[in-house]
């Protein structure tokens, strides 16, 4: 009995994380099934495709190259809003499945360490939790650094040029002025 809800929470831990996996690759799948059957012209007409021949090959039929396939379309990013709505509905899901383990544990169904992939579970989830609201509060506050910068930027931008004042030194004349033509001086050497 104990061995079947190991399994069931096994399923379930499965279940939280592969099915909304599945939902959006196959809302993927559905969306580019409805483009190609909307006329695109990368159809191919079965008649003239050498590859669904039934016949077997020999060796002077010449290789065919299978159609290029167009690349993936590029994934866009998630808005902030789909973010919080996946991790708020992950964060459900494995609170009920603690839950559903420890009652399953208190009704003497399973032994205790049956609800422990769940603790374990949730607790990565919200540490995980942790980790992206510390990255998402660093990255608000570089984006409110950097419009900060930009409007200090623009309001220098828009004050007029001050001319520099230049800076007067004062010129000070020793009291004797070497003169090298006077008849006591002598130069070095001589």
């Amino acid at each position: 009995m104990s061995s079947t809800l190991l399994y069931l929470a096994i399923v379930a831990v499965w279940a939280v994380v592969l099915v909304p996996m599945w939902l959006r690759r196959d809302n993927d799948g559905f969306s580019r099934l409805l483009s190609k059957r909307s006329g695109s012209p990368e159809e191919l007409d079965l008649e003239e495709d050498p590859a669904l021949d039934d016949r077997e090959p020999t060796a002077y039929d010449e290789p065919v190259e299978a159609p290029p396939t167009p690349p993936p379309p590029p994934r866009r990013r998630s808005s902030r809003a789909a973010v919080i709505a996946r991790r708020r509905r992950r964060t459900f899901g494995l609170t009920l499945l603690l839950l559903a383990s420890v009652t399953v544990v208190a009704t003497g169904l399973a032994p205790w360490w049956a609800a422990l992939p769940s603790v374990l579970l949730l607790a990565g989830h919200l540490s995980l939790l942790r980790v992206a609201a510390a990255m998402d509060t660093a990255r608000r506050q570089a984006e409110a650094q950097a419009r900060a910068a930009a409007r200090r930027a623009a309001r220098e931008a828009e004050r007029p040029e001050r001319p520099a004042k230049a800076e007067i030194i004062e010129l000070v004349l020793p009291d004797e002025v070497f003169d090298q033509y006077a008849d006591d001086r002598r130069a070095v050497g001589d």
